[in-house]
């Protein structure tokens, strides 16, 4: 029986077959499709960062990563049968009671799945009771203070794929001992929820791996004046400095050890929120008079993983870059774009966007291959955490603001 359609309707019909057909075309060629159309509604991410702060770059470098993955699970059909995934950005201005409401914001919106959380622990320590009140999951992509996940038993609704201080900070301490030798050593904290995991890691492990705590050393963020920390170091006979902090203080910290004689000069080993930021850019010439590491678990540099190749080529292609080497917070991009891959999965595993299925999913996923490691799996029920101490690197930062591996 032949049926005559309304040419509106047969043009819609006809569109939906080639569009069909496009994905499934995109599907086997591992294709992005810009802008393509979806017929239903789109499952939402968020993501909660200090856009406002302009020498900070890991806000665009989580949501570039993130937008990678978007492009290359939207070419597949997106999720839940055919639902384009969508991500919805705030700006905590990297306040804490700002990150808080964002949160709040974000995770009451129809639709949404998770909020990532970016740079500064302090913002997403506070979310982490709102993740659990109103059981919407937080990721944190880069945060790295103990108490983001460390609940007893675990925060249900908290998951995080960065570095963690309880490893991370014992690994600046066995690099300040393996390279030069410090068994004296001069640690400068934030007096933020970051600084104060940190210090809860050297108190409780110093002894254990031989160093001595010689100076202690507090300030907080947008102090301008950083030369009686230094002299404080120098005064407490350290042989190294481990440093904890973002671009702004550890610019500032940098330039007055540089301005020493050579032979007074402290190496550093330095936590990475310095990589989240123009840091090469405020410290100047001072950057190539101090001997800096800086602690990392990624590298775009001679990694051959094939997910890595993928969003380093996407990466480079939107910004215009001839380099790898020229990608600004590379942590950031890789942790985001494994963790949408990983969201992805849960959201389709639970058939739902609804939060306690995402949770029970995210804990039961299959393995996957990602930029930064194989997660096999990147969760369980009693462990929230994606990374270990086997992801940890140390780079050192050229003058153009390049983050080079060292051995």
């Amino acid at each position: 029986m032949h049926i005559n359609l309304h040419p509106s309707l047969a043009f819609r019909r006809v569109a939906r077959f080639a569009r069909q057909r496009m994905v499934r075309l995109a599907w086997a060629l591992g294709a992005a499709l810009p802008g393509a159309a979806f017929s239903s509604e789109p499952v939402l991410i968020g993501l909660d960062e200090a856009y406002s702060i302009a020498t900070n770059t890991a806000p665009k470098a989580i949501e570039r990563g993130i937008r990678v993955a978007i492009a290359e699970i939207n070419a597949r059909g997106g999720v839940l049968g055919g639902r384009p995934l969508q991500l919805v950005t705030t700006d905590n201005q990297g306040l804490a009671a700002r990150g808080k409401d964002n949160f709040i914001d974000l995770a009451g919106r129809p639709g949404m799945t998770a909020v990532f959380g970016g740079k500064f622990s302090p913002v997403t320590v506070e979310s982490v009771p709102e993740a659990n009140r109103l059981k919407v999951p937080l990721v944190s992509v880069w945060g790295s203070a103990d108490q983001i996940t460390d609940g007893d038993p675990v925060f249900p609704f908290v998951f995080r794929l960065s570095l963690k201080d309880s490893w991370g900070v014992e690994a600046l301490v066995q690099r300040a001992r393996d390279s030069h030798q410090a068994s004296r050593l001069c640690i400068l904290l934030p007096n933020t929820a970051w600084g104060r995991s940190a210090d809860k890691v050297l108190a409780s492990r110093s002894q254990a791996m031989r160093v001595t705590l010689a100076s202690v050393r507090w300030y907080n963020w947008g102090d301008s004046n950083f030369a009686e920390h230094v002299a404080g170091c120098q005064q407490a006979s350290a042989q190294a400095l481990v440093m904890v902090a973002n671009e702004r203080e550890g610019a500032l910290v940098l330039g007055e050890i540089a301005k020493l004689p050579a032979a007074q000069r402290l190496p550093v080993v330095a936590h990475w929120g310095i990589t989240g930021g123009t840091l090469h850019t405020l410290v100047g010439d001072a950057l190539s008079k101090v001997d800096m590491q800086i602690i990392q678990t990624f590298t775009f540099i001679d990694n051959r993983r094939p997910a890595a190749q993928r969003l380093a080529a996407a990466l480079m292609k939107e910004g215009g870059l001839a380099s790898v080497r020229e990608i600004a917070s590379p942590v950031g991009s890789a942790h985001a774009y494994d963790m949408t891959h990983l969201l992805a999965l849960a959201i389709n595993k639970a058939g739902s966007t609804q939060g306690d299925a995402l949770r029970q999913a995210l804990e039961r996923l299959p393995a996957f291959d990602g930029a930064v490691r194989r997660y096999e799996p990147a969760f369980t029920p009693t462990r929230h955490d994606a990374l270990t101490s086997r992801e940890v690197l140390f780079v050192r930062m050229e003058q153009g603001g390049a983050l080079v591996p060292v051995k």
